[in-house]
Parts: C-alpha cells; structure tokens; sequence
C-alpha cells in the first residue's frame, strides 16, 4: 500500500541504478490509500478535503502492452471563502488520476521487459522532462509558445506512475485502427519538433548536464534493441517475421510473377534473422550531431487530442517507457509509418517533413544565442539538408566543423562516424522493422489482443510467453505490402 511518507532510494535493475521516490513501507502499489492520495493532491489542491476514491481500468485491452493502467476517482468537498473572509461553504469537488503500474503477471512483466521499461518512464518523469523545462525556463522570454505537451506526474517510482488524468480536460485518443488525419500530423510533428529542439539545444549549450540525463546508471536508455536481447527474442522476431512474410505474399498474389518476386526478394534479405537485430541495434544507436531525446513509441494510442470548436486546440504525449538518445528521425518514421497510410504519405510526405524541419530550426533558434552553431554549421539549410537528404554529403561537412572543444567522448564516442546519410530515408528501415511488429498491433481486434489484467501464471517459460500478436485482417496485410512497396520502390531497402 502507498503510505504518507516518502524518501529518495536507488534502485539497480540490470546494469542500470535509479533514483526514485519511494514509500517507506515496503509493501509495493498494489493497492493505493487515501492518506497517500491526499498528501499527492494536497500542494493542487488546498482548499479541498478528499473524502473518497474509486478505481476501474483505465484502457481497454490492446491499448497498452506493458503495462497495467487505472484510473482513479477521487471524491470530496471544496471549501469556498468569501473574498471578505464573512462566510465559508462548501461544494462537491470530483477530480480523477491515471495509475500506472507493472502487470501482476510476473511472466509477462519479464516477457516484456516491463521492469526496464519502467525504469526509463521513471526517469524521464524524475530526471529528464524537469531537467529539460528548468532549461526551457532560460529562454522563455524568446520562446513564442513553451512546449508542456507532457502531463503531470504527482508520482514516478519504480513500480508505479501516477499522473493527472487528461480526460478530465477533454483530450481523446485516436483509434488507433483508424490513424491519424493529416491535420492531425501537422499538429503533432510542430510539437514534436519542439519536444526535439530542447534536447537538441540543451546538448549545446549545456553539455555537460546534457549527457547526465542519457548516461546507464540513472537516465535513459535503449530496452529492446541491445546486444544482450538478441538471443532472447530470436523466436519472437522469428515468428513476427514469419507472420510478415505470409501476409505480403497473399497480397502480392494478384501480382505478376516478376513484380511479387522483386518485392519478396527484398523484403526476405531485410528480414533475414542472420541481420535483422543487429541491423536494428544499429538504426537506434545516436547518430551524431543530431541525436536527441526521443519519444521513442510515438503511434496514436500515445497521443491525446484536445478540440475546440472542431479544431485541434492542445496535444499532449503520453507514455514514455521507450524513450531513447538517438536520431530525431526514428520518431518521424514511427509517427509517420504507423500513423498515417500510403495515400497520406504519398500525398503529403515532403511537406510534413519540411514543415517539421522548419518548426525545429525556428525553436532552435529562439532557444540559442547570437553566435549558435544552429546560425552556422547547424544553419536552417543544412538540417534541411541532413534529415531530408538534399545533399547528404553536407552532414559530413557540418560534422567536421562542429566546435570539438565543447564534446567530450560521451558525445561521439563509437558512432563518431562523419558518414551521416539521408536521415529519414535512413529511419525508413528502422520503421520496416518496427512495422513488422506493430501493425498487427495497430490493426488487431481487442480480442486478439493480449491481455495485460490477467494475474495467472502460465506453466510456460519466459521465452514461450514472448510471443507476438498475430492477425492476418486484410486491413494489415495491406498495411504491410504499401510500406514494403514503398520502400523498396524508393530503393531503401
């Protein structure tokens, strides 16, 4: 049970050591009191006495994997004072949480990785989201609207989350079936670009809090694609992989013989389990100069919407759990490959991209100095240049000219390589990659859904608990082939 009091701990899962708030008592969060609620809401809220709570899931069953989440209901009165001071009453206050914990499940937790993953979330909400606003705070007096697209989190430990409710504030969730609009791609890539900037000008100008925040004993860090997995999800991609293969055969059947073996031959080279993780270890690992704090799970059911009026009036991002250091680019490619369909894309593509690009160098810009290197060698051409791929070769040059004196070996360390390419062509094949897994996720009916609620033990091991969802709807299938074609049609893969 969550008790009144609370102490600043370490905790060590793996190779990584992080700071949390915790209870005193030892007992966990599966079950949450009102004594703990009330000291949580008592600095937003002085003039309320909470009296009750309820609790009820908070999401329905394929919306979220690693994860339990709740929300809870809380009850009371608020006290209403009379400017004068003359008289007091009361009136019913109602107001509601989101509780985010590890599944009960203690084979799913390990299947999944939920423990790292809450490691990451833990720190983004304790170390990295206030260390980047109190940077932000220094140029406010520039800044023409400050990115807080990020909800409050009254409480971050290691085996439990609690943040405000947005629902309460009228934001919604696309269906994740459905993708997003294209106004709603605008919408998110300026905010995105901002979230981006800050990281990216904070490197710069404060190097060495900077890399704080992205070293392995308490900040970020990449969960999923490292070397030590390999092994461990060899079946798992092996049967995502699989699955794939069948789906976009059936599709190209219609095809000519010549058009379904070009498009098969390409797909199964880069789907080969000889290459395919390490090729994935190798997209995620920070390419410098322009790596930032990513997102890192950046597909519609983490973004909610606010509207007014029918117009999209506020976005905030939700779920960090996979946040990682590495190219701006793996989040376009997540957002743009999972979130809108080809017809979008083909329509749209280069203007979403050139609109983000440009939302990144303005903020960049209002968060800098008159002698940046964002003004120079990281000029609005150049990123231009470096994340739509209008000359590649410039990233090599703007990589040579970057100030050194101001990097250490954190910074470039073994990916130091000058050889920077098309950065979101690059990113197409990390977004192959994760599609593999993901569309099916994206386009799976509930049902066919994991269920992260359930508490049994299955007399299984970890590894044959790891196992993907499977669909073969034709909303998927179709999914899979655009994407393939896509690229392979672009020669990027």
């Amino acid at each position: 049970m969550i008790g009144a009091s609370y102490c600043l701990t370490r905790l060590r899962v793996g190779h990584r050591e992080i700071h949390v708030i915790v209870t005193r008592k030892p007992e966990g969060m599966d079950e949450i009191s009102l004594e703990c609620l009330k000291d949580l809401l008592k600095r937003d809220y002085p003039d309320v006495e909470i009296q009750s709570y309820e609790e009820a899931p908070g999401s329905k069953r394929g919306d979220n994997y690693t994860s339990m989440l709740y929300r809870i209901t809380l009850k009371g009165e608020r006290k209403i004072t009379e400017p004068d001071g003359s008289s007091e009453t009361t009136e019913p206050w109602q107001e509601s949480l989101i509780y985010k914990c590890l599944p009960q499940n203690t084979m799913r937790r390990e299947a999944f990785k939920s423990d790292e993953l809450f490691c990451n979330e833990v720190a983004f909400y304790n170390k990295i989201w206030p260390a980047l606003t109190y940077f932000q705070k220094r140029w406010l007096d520039k800044l023409s609207s400050p990115f807080n697209a990020i909800p409050k989190c009254y409480l971050a430990q290691n085996n439990a989350v609690i943040l405000k409710d947005l629902r309460d504030l009228g934001f919604t969730m696309p269906d994740r079936r459905q993708g997003l609009t294209v106004e709603q791609c605008y919408y998110v890539l300026k905010h995105l670009a901002h979230f981006h900037a800050l990281s990216l000008s904070m490197k710069y100008e404060d190097s060495e809090r900077f890399f704080d925040l992205i070293n392995h004993r308490d900040g970020i860090s990449e969960v999923f694609f490292v070397p030590s997995n390999e092994d461990y999800y060899r079946d798992y991609y092996r049967e995502v992989i699989g699955n794939a293969l069948a789906m976009v055969e059936q599709e190209l059947q219609v095809c000519e013989a010549a058009v379904q073996q070009r498009y098969m031959e390409k797909f199964k080279k880069f789907c080969s389990e000889d290459i395919f993780f390490s090729m994935m270890m190798e997209l995620v690992a920070p390419q410098e100069p322009l790596a930032v704090i990513c997102h890192g799970d950046c597909w519609p059911n983490n973004l909610l919407f606010r509207y007014e009026e029918d117009h999209i009036a506020e976005l905030c991002f939700v779920d960090f759990q996979m946040a990682r250091y590495a190219s701006p680019a793996l989040d376009l490619a997540y957002l743009l490959y999972l979130g809108l369909s080809r017809q979008q894309r083909d329509e749209h593509l280069s203007s979403l991209l050139t609109h983000y690009t440009r939302e990144l160098h303005a903020r960049l810009l209002e968060m800098s100095n008159e002698d940046s290197i964002f003004r120079t060698t990281l000029s609005k051409e150049i990123l231009f240049e470096m994340i739509l791929g209008l000359d590649p070769s410039t990233a090599a040059r703007a990589y040579r000219a970057l100030p050194m004196t101001i990097f250490t070996y954190r910074l470039f360390g073994d990916n130091s390589s000058p050889k920077l390419q098309d950065e979101f062509r690059r990113s197409g094949r990390f977004g192959l990659g994760i599609a593999l897994d993901m569309y099916p996720i994206v386009t799976c009916d509930s049902n066919e859904a994991p269920n992260v609620y359930q508490t049994e033990e299955n007399d299984v091991s970890v590894e044959k608990a790891v196992t993907p969802v499977f669909t073969t709807n034709q909303a998927c299938r179709r999914k899979m082939t655009d994407l393939l074609q896509e690229l392979v049609d672009a020669d990027i893969i």
